[in-house]
């Protein structure tokens, strides 16, 4: 038996070694052949225009107005449309990250669009190699190990492709974080965990793991996670005008509008998030009145899984399995609470694969959740498959959710067994 798990782990490096280094030399080949390909790419479209703007003073086009009721006609969808005339007028830019993010790619947009996307695609593999790194250091495991078999994870060869922020603006601080953590430095993981605040939806993970330490009485890892969040938010007020500062908090009002409003295109298949998939179940004109118990059943699923990982810090497990297994419980929260999340924002869940799958510790349990990881791993992974080659629609984010939400029933059975047995007295 154990020959057999050494050989399909050799063999998933192997696969993942071939595929991963084809994938990257199709993406640097299309990229230098036909740049066009990629013009309608989240890169091109909305963080290149965003680093142009930073680079030459006009970050006040950065966020629409105040008084501004569409992104449509916004002074940065105008910009990006003046930057980028071969893209579409039917597809909308809009930058919705703080101006401390388009401040990272003010010196890649002095280069043509489809080389700063081939430099932000080659950041993007360095940060997915440290963050592997970090994570083995942390489960006593092979780095390269990690490396290859993270190319069979689907939602990371797409943010790949599509130029995403989720590598090195979650990803990497989340796998730093969680290393620190690990090491007996919670201050500093919730320093490291703070630059999840560039990219919000990963946020709640941050606070999920730091709030169930402080249940426990733990409180250095959320005064690191406020120290950070202090800190971005001085450096975004002291190097941009208050007046963008100002407008970027008006445009988050955008980010539910585009999703729930039914007034912009979009890519159903690629919604993973519970909440948005349930409201965009029902007519437009119901959605607002359903928001507020979807929302609330969606924090108490939070809640739920927060009881819990108060229980596994109060159990007789060693603080590497504790702080694991709430990491991993926060993780699968994610696309089940989250209001705005996409496919390629999974690529987050590459920790939690590595914690239950790589793990020279075996936790309690760890066959069991092994398979959780392993259903989890294929499920999102096949997904991919399945949406490339079919007509996009909503049935098909919904069944991942509920091959996820089930998953995450199944771990905290798991979790309530391993603290029945390791409970204190």
């Amino acid at each position: 038996m154990d020959c057999l798990k050494v050989g399909l782990h050799q063999l998933g490096v192997f696969l993942g070694t071939v595929w991963g280094l084809t994938f990257i030399l199709l993406m640097v080949d299309t990229n230098l052949s036909d740049p066009n390909k990629f013009v309608e790419s989240d890169y091109i479209t909305d963080f290149y225009p965003a680093g142009h703007l930073a680079v030459t003073g006009q970050v006040s086009e950065l966020y629409p107005g105040p008084n501004d009721n569409s992104i449509w006609g916004s002074s940065f969808d105008k910009a990006a449309h003046s930057l980028l005339p071969q893209l579409s007028k039917d597809s909308p830019a809009i930058f919705r990250y703080s101006p401390l993010v388009a401040g990272i790619f003010a010196p890649l947009s002095i280069l043509s669009p489809h080389i700063s996307l081939l430099a932000w695609q080659t950041i993007s593999i360095i940060a997915l190699v440290l963050a592997s790194f970090f994570l083995a250091r942390a489960q006593q495991a092979k780095a390269s190990d990690v490396v290859f078999l993270s190319a069979l994870f689907f939602p990371i060869m797409i943010n790949l492709w599509a130029g995403q922020v989720s590598l090195v603006l979650g990803l990497l601080p989340l796998s730093a974080g969680y290393l620190l953590l690990t090491k007996g430095r919670p201050f500093a993981s919730g320093l490291a965990w703070s630059f999840l605040a560039l990219k919000p939806q990963y946020f709640p993970v941050a606070v999920f793991v730091a709030v169930a330490q402080v249940c426990a009485g733990r409180l250095k890892c959320f005064a690191g996670l406020i120290a950070g969040v202090i800190g971005l938010a001085i450096a975004n007020v002291v190097l941009f005008p208050m007046e963008v500062n100002t407008n970027w908090l008006y445009s988050l009002r955008f980010s539910d509008v585009i999703y729930s409003s039914g007034q912009y295109k979009l890519p159903v298949h690629l919604i993973t998030s519970l909440p948005m998939d349930l409201l965009m179940l029902v007519p437009i004109g119901s959605r607002a009145m359903l928001k507020l118990p979807i929302y609330s059943a969606a924090a108490a699923l939070w809640l739920a899984g927060l009881w819990q990982s108060t229980r596994i810090i109060n159990s007789k497990l060693d603080d590497c399995s504790k702080m694991s297994l709430i990491l991993v419980t926060a993780l699968l929260l994610l696309p089940l609470t989250s209001p705005h999340l996409l496919y390629y924002d999974l690529c987050t869940f590459l920790p939690a694969g590595v914690i239950l799958l790589e793990n020279k510790r075996p936790l309690p349990q760890a066959i069991f959740l092994k398979r959780v990881a392993l259903i989890g791993w294929i499920s999102i992974s096949i997904y991919a498959l399945v949406f490339l080659n079919v007509p996009p629609n909503l049935e098909l984010p919904l069944a991942l959710l509920a091959i996820l939400l089930v998953l995450f029933v199944e771990l905290l059975r798991c979790i309530n067994k391993i603290c029945s047995v390791l409970r204190y007295p």
